[in-house]
Parts: C-alpha cells; sequence; structure tokens
C-alpha cells in the first residue's frame, strides 16, 4: 500500500452501497437517522431497515419512507440476529453499518467507499465520530478516545491500535466540508492482537465490502449486545481493516441507550472467554495481556452490578482478583458499593455532591 493515497482515483458514483440498520422501538429517533442517510452525497444507496419487534410505531415511521427504505419485519431476536437479517438482504458489494439513532455526516458513504475502492486489500474500514445528546453536541469533537478508554491520549489514541499510517486525500469535489483538498489521516494494518483485547471499531461507522462476509462469516446471533466486537475480530483475524480519522457520524448518547447497561458488561466478558478459548491452542496458557483484559472486564461487571446483584457482584469481584489477578483502585470502591446497603450509599452520594 501506498504510504499517500492522494492519487487514488474518485469514488465510483453508480456503486451501490447497501446500509443496514436494525431498529427496536426506534420511532424517535429513526426519521432523523434515515433523512441523514437521504442528504449524502453519494446517492446509490440501497436502505435496509430491520424492525426487530418493535412495539413503540417504529413501523408507522418506516411507512413514510416506503419506496426508499426496504423494511424487514421479524419477531424480536437481538441485535445479532438483525444484523444477520439485514446484511443477507444486502444487495450492493459495499455495506455500511448504522445504527437507528445516529446521524450519518453527509460525506460518509462517499468517503468509506472510496477508500475501500481504492484498497482492495482491506476489508473493513471505519471512522472517527463526534457525539451529542438532548442538550446538543459533547465535547470533544473527536469522541473515540473518550468512548473507548484505549483509544484515549493517554494511551497513545487510536494510532497506538494499528500498526500503519498514511494519508488519503479528498478531490475538492467530494467533500463538503470545506473548498479545496482535505487529507485525512487512516490508520491501518493487523489489528487482531489488539482488538482481541478489547473494541475500538466504532460499528455504526463501519463499512466493509462483501468479501468481508464470506470470509469471516456472519455476526453471532447468541451474543446478544457486543455481537459487532466478536465480528470484528473474526474479520481482524481474515485481513487488513484501516480507520479513517475524521468524523464521519454524530452518535447519540442517551441514558437508556444498551451500552449503558449492565448487561453489556456481563456480555462482553462472556464474548470475551469466548474469544481467547476459541483462538487459543489446547492446553495453551493464557497471556498477561489477556488475563489483564478478563480481569478489567470481571471488575467493570462487578462495579456495574453491586447496587443490583450484589451477590453475582461479588463472585466477579473476587474472579477479578483471585482468577485473573487484577487488583486496583476501582477493586475497593467496588467492594465498598456492594458491602454498604444502598441507602446509606445513597445517603453518601448526597452528602459528596
Amino acid at each position: 500500500m501506498n504510504a499517500d493515497s492522494s492519487r487514488s482515483g474518485t469514488a465510483d458514483p453508480e456503486a451501490l452501497v447497501s446500509v443496514v440498520i436494525p431498529a427496536y422501538n426506534a420511532r424517535n429517533t429513526l426519521a432523523q437517522t434515515l433523512d441523514s442517510l437521504f442528504a449524502q452525497t453519494h446517492r446509490n444507496l440501497d436502505v435496509v431497515v430491520v424492525d426487530d419487534g418493535s412495539t413503540d410505531g417504529t413501523a408507522e415511521v418506516l411507512e413514510a419512507y416506503a419506496g426508499r427504505v426496504r423494511t424487514i419485519r421479524q419477531t424480536n431476536a437481538g441485535i445479532g440476529a438483525a444484523r444477520n437479517t439485514s446484511v443477507q438482504a444486502a444487495r450492493g458489494d459495499y455495506i455500511a453499518l448504522l445504527d437507528a439513532d445516529d446521524l450519518c455526516r453527509p460525506d460518509r458513504i462517499a468517503i468509506e467507499l472510496r477508500y475501500l475502492q481504492s484498497h482492495p486489500d482491506i476489508l473493513l474500514c471505519s471512522s472517527d465520530f463526534s457525539a451529542f445528546d438532548e442538550a446538543g453536541p459533547l465535547a470533544p469533537a473527536s469522541y473515540c478516545g473518550v468512548y473507548y478508554s484505549r483509544c484515549s491520549p493517554q494511551r497513545g489514541g487510536l494510532r497506538a491500535r494499528y500498526p500503519q499510517a498514511e494519508t488519503f486525500a479528498l478531490l475538492p469535489e467530494e467533500s463538503v466540508r470545506q473548498n479545496g483538498q482535505i487529507v485525512i489521516p487512516i490508520y491501518w494494518g493487523e489489528v487482531y492482537d489488539e482488538l482481541v483485547q478489547g473494541n475500538f471499531i466504532h460499528p455504526p461507522t463501519v463499512m466493509f465490502r462483501r468479501d468481508a462476509l464470506q470470509r469471516a462469516g456472519m455476526f453471532d446471533p447468541e451474543i446478544k449486545i457486543v455481537c459487532e466486537w466478536e465480528w470484528f475480530v473474526r474479520v481482524a483475524r481474515a485481513g487488513p481493516v484501516a480507520h479513517l480519522d475524521i468524523p464521519l457520524l454524530d452518535y447519540r448518547r442517551s441514558p437508556t441507550q444498551i451500552s449503558s447497561s449492565p448487561r453489556t458488561a456481563l456480555d462482553s466478558l462472556a464474548v470475551a472467554k469466548k474469544i481467547y478459548a476459541r483462538d487459543s491452542q489446547p492446553g495453551q496458557r493464557r497471556d498477561r495481556r489477556s488475563l489483564r483484559h478478563l480481569g478489567a472486564l470481571s471488575l467493570s461487571a462487578a462495579d456495574m452490578l453491586a447496587e443490583l446483584q450484589p451477590e453475582a457482584a461479588f463472585g466477579l469481584l473476587t474472579s477479578s482478583v483471585f482468577v485473573y489477578h487484577t487488583f486496583r483502585g476501582q477493586t475497593l470502591r467496588t467492594l465498598f458499593k456492594i458491602m454498604l446497603p444502598s441507602g446509606l450509599l445513597n445517603l453518601l452520594r448526597r452528602v459528596r455532591a
């Protein structure tokens, strides 16, 4: 791959890109998400929405987009099954993931498409993103290092997760951001060893070529929440992936989103155990990095369950210390939350506030 990809040609305007969206009770956000797609500079889109058993009027929202959106309705089966339904229905050679509450920047599809078309060895690309909530934009404008702790500036940023770097130049007509040429930093390469330690590829920013499904397989429908991370690990094992270091998505944050649920921490722990068990050799002992990762996930799950299920939290906490040899400041804080009655904890919080 060239160190500078500024002369890679323009994106094919005739290329069909399938944008696949799982939707569950997304009535309040889905129209805004779809409108962001129909404002894309790349027009040849195949938009597939899988209504995963919604009960809130999502179907009525989709009716307003009849003719522009292909809708598939199914009994609620979880995001992994919905992802599979959508990618199986996709008609494009390129497939973009999107969630039903996020917003694409107008040039997202065009930029990702041209990058993949000009780099045929790359199976999948993702991008940076910004974030917002009901009050407005959240700082900083580049949110990847906030959302993924392994991409924080203190840990070398996202650049530290990828072995190679280059630049990718857009032609003036390819970007709505500014006049003149824009140069995007690109991080790319074989990231399997990094990715098994925890996800840093943001699912709703991802575009991949159809060949990735053939090489890595489908999403695991048994994984209810973090199925994308497990799939990204399989893709990374099959070939190189890339990150475009420019925000191409506005990510919606809310207190009720699934990533805030204790179930997410438990799911992440279960998936990590599955990945390590699948990819290790028989009789091979886990290395220190995998032990630290499992310990950190056990501790995180214990912290999230401390007040809801203290007995389960205590089991996870003891595993993090005695099985995975993880002990840090959060260990004592989590033990404190487990042992104290919830009423006393709330009182202490009010006093501190």
